[in-house]
C-alpha cells in the first residue's frame, strides 16, 4: 500500500467518523442556542435563571457521564482485538452503572437545586424561576446519563451516525417544544421558563428510547444485552471506573470552574451575567469541529492500538488535530467579522447585546487553541490515558484560570470582557501542554486488559 493511498484512506476514516459527531454537536448546540434565543425574548431574569439552572443541572450530569470515556476506550480496544463478546459485556456493565448514577444525580438536583439558587442569587425573581426549572429538568437526567454513556460505547465501536440520529430526533422535539411551550402556541399555555424545562425533559426521554432501543436490537455494532445486566462483573466495572475516574475529575474540574465563574459573575449584576450566558451560548457553536475530530481521534487511536498498529494510531491523532484546527480557525474568523449578527440572534435586550458582542469577539482568538487541546485530549483518552488530560486541565484551571478571574473580578474590579481574556490565555496554555503530552508517546504503552 502506497503512503499516498494510506493517507487518503486515513483521511476518509477520520472524516467519516468526525462529520456525524460534528453534526450531533451541531444539533445539541442548536438546542442551547434556541433555548437561549427564545428565553432571551422574555427578560434578563429568565435568561439568568435558565443559564444558571442549566449549568447547575448539567454539572454533575456531565461529570459522571464521563464514565462513557472509559467505556468508549475499553470497547474500542476490544473491537480492535476482534473480541465482540467482551465488548458487549463491557456495555452491559456500563449501562447498569450509568442508570444508577442518573437516578442519584436526579435526586440530588431535585432536592438541593433550589437551595443552591437561594445561596448564590440575590434576585427573588431569578430564584423562583430557577428553582422550578431545576426541579423539572432533574427528571430528564435519569435518561440523559445512560444515553450519553451508550452513545460513547457506540462511538468506541466506530458508529457515530446513530448518536447523531438520536440527537436529531431529540433536539428537534426540544426546539419545537420550546417554541410551543415557552410562548404558548398550538393551543398550549404560555409557560415561559417552565416550558423550556419541560421541552428539555421530554426530548431527553425520546433520545434515550432511540439510542438504547437501537443497542438492544440485533443490528447494533455493539449490542446492549439486557440479560447481561443481571451478570454483574465487578472486575469490568472497576476497569471502566478506573479509566474513567480521571475523566470524571477532569469534567468536575472544568464544569466546577465554570459554575464557580458564574457564581462570581453573578455579583457583577443581572445584565453582565446575562451577557456572559448569551456569549457562552454563541461560543458553543465553535466547539463542534473540535468535538467531532476528538471523537474520531479517540475511536481510531483506541482501535488501532487494539489491532497493534501504534504508528497508525499516532498519525490518526495528529491528522485529526490538523483538520480540527483548520475548521475552528475559520469559525474564529466568522466570530470576529460578524459578532453583532451572531449575538442579535440570541437576544434583543440592548445592554446585554453590547456586552455579549465584545465577549464573542474575544472568543474568536481562542479557536485554534481549543481545536488542538480538544482533539489531542480525545486521542489520549482513546488510548486509555485519561490521567494526562485531567492533570493538564486541572492544573491550568486552578492555578491559572481561577486565580486570574478572581483577581479580575474582585480585586481589579474589571468587567466581564476581562474574564474572557483570561479564558483565552487558559486555552493556549492547555493546548501547548496537551501537545507535549501527546508527542511524548507514553500513551502507546498503556494496557487496558
Amino acid at each position: 500500500m502506497s503512503i499516498e493511498y494510506a493517507n487518503i484512506n486515513l483521511r476518509k476514516q477520520i472524516l467519516s467518523l468526525a462529520w456525524p459527531a460534528i453534526l450531533e454537536m451541531v444539533l445539541h448546540t442548536a438546542v442551547w442556542i434556541f433555548d437561549t434565543a427564545m428565553v432571551g425574548r422574555l427578560n434578563a431574569e429568565a435568561l439568568s435563571a435558565v443559564g444558571f439552572g442549566s449549568q447547575l443541572a448539567s454539572t454533575l450530569t456531565f461529570v459522571f457521564s464521563a464514565i462513557g470515556i472509559g467505556t468508549s476506550a475499553v470497547v474500542a480496544r476490544n473491537i480492535g482485538e476482534e473480541n465482540q463478546k467482551k465488548a458487549e459485556h463491557v456495555v452491559a456493565q456500563a449501562f447498569l452503572v450509568s442508570l444508577i448514577i442518573g437516578i442519584s444525580i436526579a435526586l440530588i438536583n431535585f432536592i438541593y437545586g433550589g437551595a443552591i439558587f437561594l445561596m448564590f442569587m440575590d434576585d427573588p425573581v431569578v430564584i423562583a424561576l430557577g428553582t422550578d426549572y431545576i426541579k423539572i429538568v432533574s427528571i430528564g437526567i435519569i435518561f440523559t446519563v445512560p444515553t450519553l454513556v451508550m452513545n460513547s460505547a457506540l462511538r468506541g465501536a466506530g458508529n457515530t451516525k446513530l448518536p447523531m440520529f438520536s440527537a436529531f430526533i431529540a433536539n428537534t422535539i426540544n426546539i419545537v417544544g420550546d417554541y410551543v411551550l415557552i410562548f404558548g402556541k398550538l393551543g398550549f399555555p404560555s409557560l415561559g421558563v417552565n416550558g423550556a424545562a419541560i421541552a428539555t425533559t421530554v426530548s431527553q426521554i425520546f433520545g434515550a428510547i432511540i439510542t438504547i432501543g437501537y443497542m438492544v436490537g440485533s443490528s447494533s455494532e455493539v449490542r446492549l444485552k439486557l440479560k447481561g445486566l443481571l451478570d454483574i462483573d465487578i472486575t469490568i466495572i472497576k476497569q471502566i471506573v478506573n479509566i474513567s475516574i480521571p475523566a470524571c475529575l477532569e469534567e468536575l474540574s472544568h464544569s466546577g470552574s465554570k459554575l464557580l465563574t458564574s457564581m462570581w459573575l453573578v455579583r457583577l449584576g443581572t445584565v453582565p451575567f446575562a451577557a456572559h450566558q448569551v456569549a457562552v451560548s454563541a461560543e458553543s457553536m465553535s466547539f463542534m469541529p473540535g468535538y467531532g475530530f476528538s471523537v474520531a481521534a479517540s475511536s481510531l487511536v483506541g482501535r488501532n492500538l487494539g489491532a497493534g498498529k501504534e504508528r497508525l494510531a499516532e498519525i490518526s491523532g495528529w491528522k485529526s488535530t490538523k483538520y480540527s484546527a483548520i475548521l475552528m480557525s475559520l469559525v474564529g474568523v466568522f466570530f470576529f467579522m460578524f459578532p453583532n449578527w451572531i449575538i442579535s440572534f440570541f437576544t434583543n435586550i440592548t445592554d446585554v447585546q453590547e456586552l455579549a458582542v465584545k465577549c464573542i469577539i474575544i472568543s474568536a482568538f481562542e479557536q485554534p487553541a481549543i481545536a488542538v487541546l480538544t482533539t489531542l485530549a480525545g486521542a489520549l483518552r482513546g488510548a486509555g490515558d485519561t490521567k494526562g488530560p485531567f492533570y493538564i486541565r486541572a492544573a491550568v484551571i486552578w492555578l491559572i484560570r481561577m486565580p486570574l478571574i478572581f483577581t479580575v473580578v474582585f480585586i481589579l474590579k474589571k468587567n466581564v470582557t476581562s474574564v474572557w481574556l483570561v479564558i483565552v490565555i487558559q486555552f493556549y496554555i492547555e493546548a501547548i501542554l496537551m501537545t507535549i503530552r501527546y508527542k511524548k508517546g507514553q500513551w502507546k504503552e498503556i494496557e487496558l486488559n
